[in-house]
């Protein structure tokens, strides 16, 4: 379900009728989350009611808002152990903060610089902060440290590893993720997810200093192509999920474990 702020919306916020922001997290992103943790905790008793199999690893998928949940899911879920987001985002105020700036909303431009006292404002209340600090990747991992701006650009010290460590061993350690994006998307443009993306990466990379996560990312932008899902994204999802399924994982208990 694509979504921006159109014209409409932004005379809405100069009405104060403007909740755009907060619904989408709130119902349409992270509420998908809450759903899907009720669906894994409930379906083990519909589709194995005599415990003939345990449910070891879950997978998600989803395109656009579907997407971000997919990033909230691999997080927040410790039981969902892949995820793949297309046309999605895992940073909800970067990618917020940019459709502010191009629907030239009040409480963007009336700061200087402009955006700098956007979040806190009536479009972007300090509580929804606190609630994307709490559940999205970038804003959940990164909050404690957000306030030194050049984090994207350099590595991290021994005292912020401290504290990224025990967010990242929960949100990434064991798990994989395939992050397919349009190189032609205005609506999720790949320029706001880019920055905590290459961050993840130098974090994995072999020299990195979560390289011992065994964590996988696939990052993959499809030139030319807009906020859609095409053809190839398809055979690459395809292609991500048998390998995943594929994959050797450990017992569960003493029963026949199953992905799902």
């Amino acid at each position: 379900m694509p979504m921006a702020l159109t014209p409409a919306l932004a005379d809405a916020s100069k009405h104060g009728t403007n909740c755009f922001l907060y619904d989408q997290f709130m119902e349409r992103t992270h509420g998908t989350v809450v759903d899907t943790a009720h669906l894994m905790a409930y379906i083990p008793s519909y589709i194995f009611p005599q415990e003939e199999h345990k449910i070891s690893n879950n997978m998600v998928c989803g395109v656009s808002l579907g997407g971000h949940a997919a990033w909230q899911c691999l997080v927040n879920l410790p039981a969902i152990t892949a995820a793949i987001s297309i046309v999605g985002c895992p940073d909800y105020i970067r990618l917020m903060m940019d459709r502010a700036r191009l629907s030239k909303l009040a409480t963007y431009e009336d700061s200087s610089p402009p955006g700098s006292s956007f979040l806190g404002s009536q479009d972007f209340p300090r509580a929804l902060v606190d609630a994307v600090e709490s559940y999205d990747p970038a804003g959940s991992i990164l909050c404690r440290i957000s306030a030194n701006t050049d984090i994207f650009d350099r590595d991290v010290t021994a005292t912020e590893k401290q504290i990224l460590l025990p967010k990242m061993q929960r949100s990434f350690q064991n798990k994989r993720m395939l992050n397919m994006s349009g190189g032609a998307d205005k609506l999720v443009a790949y320029h706001c997810s880019q920055p905590f993306l290459q961050w993840l990466k130098r974090a994995i990379a072999p020299c990195g200093w979560f390289s011992d996560g065994d964590f996988l990312l696939q990052d993959i932008v499809f030139e030319g192509l807009g906020h859609e899902m095409s053809t190839d994204m398809a055979r690459k999802l395809d292609a991500f999920v048998i390998e995943t399924l594929t994959k050797s994982y450990p017992p569960y208990g003493g029963s026949k474990p199953s992905n799902l």
